[in-house]
């Protein structure tokens, strides 16, 4: 999971990308990319329709929706202000990605009501 959804946002490149993740309780199983419909190195968003499809997808695998993930191509994996004022699904994860620089790195979080958790990530 991990080198695949790095792999897809070195893609878009100097532009933020997106997409949905699908698994089962806390496992992640599946990343589906998706396009940013407003392309910019700050700020990404997704075709309602496409994500749509794709849930569908998800559930027709006996998966469910359990996280986005997004990059930052030149900053650091923390949310930004946009990214905690526009989460709108408290349940599901929300997996930041840094890649334009030095390092790369994937970091994990909730958020919910404004209120942000790191989750750690566990690599099998």
């Amino acid at each position: 999971m991990y080198s695949r959804i790095m792999l897809e946002v070195k893609k878009d490149l100097p532009n933020e990308s997106c997409g949905l993740i699908s698994g089962k309780e806390n496992r992640c199983l599946a990343v589906w990319p998706m396009q940013n419909i407003e392309p910019t190195p700050h700020s990404f968003a997704m075709d309602p329709n496409e994500q749509d499809r794709v849930i569908s997808h998800m559930l027709r695998r006996n998966e469910s929706f359990v996280g986005i993930y997004h990059s930052h191509p030149f900053g650091r994996p923390v949310p930004s202000k946009d990214d905690v004022s526009f989460s709108l699904y408290p349940d599901v994860y929300y997996f930041i990605a840094s890649v334009g620089g030095r390092d790369e790195e994937l970091r994990c979080y909730k958020i919910n009501n404004g209120k942000v958790k790191h989750i750690n990530i566990v690599i099998q």
